[in-house]
């Protein structure tokens, strides 16, 4: 599968019509149906099936999306390093971070980097922490701020720093008079929660121990910061990172250090095989201070 073929079949995928991909790629729904059954012939696969007016992906187009993705991923990292070479003075930087870092100690160490440099151009994904580490290892991005412990060849790290975990809650929660929250002091109420494992590579039954089983966790959200906004809005206790309620980004809300032997890990990091550019340089020096600042 030549380029263009790639960028057919993949705006077939995202779109569900010949039609939809010719208006995406502004060309003609014939030429799109030709590349299409060209692409078939010459692969031996079945792509589509034609399903009520739309075309449905077999099972073999849905794996091969994947990696047609993934290359794709680099051919725009392409585009982008020739027009940053065509044009030094502006320059990219292309950052992953997990859910919970990107919406918080990032965004402030992103906008002290374009304060110095101010024609930079800046992409940020947040990507799972698992596909984190993928995207830093293909060279997809500059910089990868993960809360996975990371242990691959070709990435080093730079700076590695440990984030403990917080009770939030209302001031008129019952648990908001004491100084500090246990795993135990949690039964019967009512808790907010995010997926320990998923984003930060600990698990539930290290983090709360034998009352696990006894809790009830009403809520599961996708990240501290969420966590504390369904927090202020049903008063409800939720456990979240300390990063996520930095710098007081949710107003109005108490918090109790939460006693449990786990912390969360983050680390700073890039492939080793791909020097980092002047305006990476910058932003990793900015959000290590910053880290290093609300670690302490």
């Amino acid at each position: 599968m030549n380029l263009r073929q790639m960028e057919v079949f993949r705006a077939i995928m995202l779109t569900g019509s010949i039609a939809g991909a010719a208006e995406l790629l502004h060309i003609s729904q014939s030429a799109v149906s030709k590349m299409l059954s060209h692409t078939q012939q010459r692969s031996g696969l079945k792509l589509f099936e034609l399903v009520k007016g739309r075309l449905v992906a077999t099972s073999e187009a849905r794996e091969l999306y994947e990696e047609v993705e993934r290359l794709w991923r680099n051919v725009e990292k392409v585009h982008a390093l020739s027009k940053e070479l065509a044009n030094p003075s502006k320059g990219n930087l292309y950052i992953a971070a997990s859910p919970s870092l990107g919406m918080t100690v990032v965004p402030q160490s992103v906008a002290d980097t374009v304060k110095e440099r101010p024609e930079l151009q800046v992409k940020v994904i947040l990507p799972l922490p698992n596909a984190l580490i993928d995207v830093v290892a293909e060279k997809i991005v500059d910089i990868g701020i993960t809360t996975f412990e990371v242990n691959h060849p070709s990435i080093r790290v730079h700076a590695r720093f440990s984030c403990p975990l917080v009770c939030i809650m209302s001031p008129d929660h019952p648990l908001a008079s004491r100084t500090a929250i246990y795993p135990e002091d949690l039964i019967g109420h009512r808790l907010i929660s995010v997926p320990l494992q998923e984003l930060y590579g600990i698990s539930e039954e290290k983090v709360y121990g034998d009352v696990l089983p006894q809790l009830n966790i009403g809520l599961e959200v996708r990240s501290g910061l969420i966590a504390s906004l369904f927090s202020r809005a049903s008063g409800e206790i939720a456990v979240v990172d300390a990063i996520a309620i930095s710098d007081n980004l949710i107003p109005q809300l108490e918090v109790r250090p939460f006693i449990t032997s786990e912390t969360i890990k983050i680390a700073v990091i890039h492939n080793s095989y791909k020097p980092l550019s002047p305006q990476a340089l910058l932003f990793q020096d900015l959000l290590i201070r910053r880290l290093e600042a609300l670690s302490s």
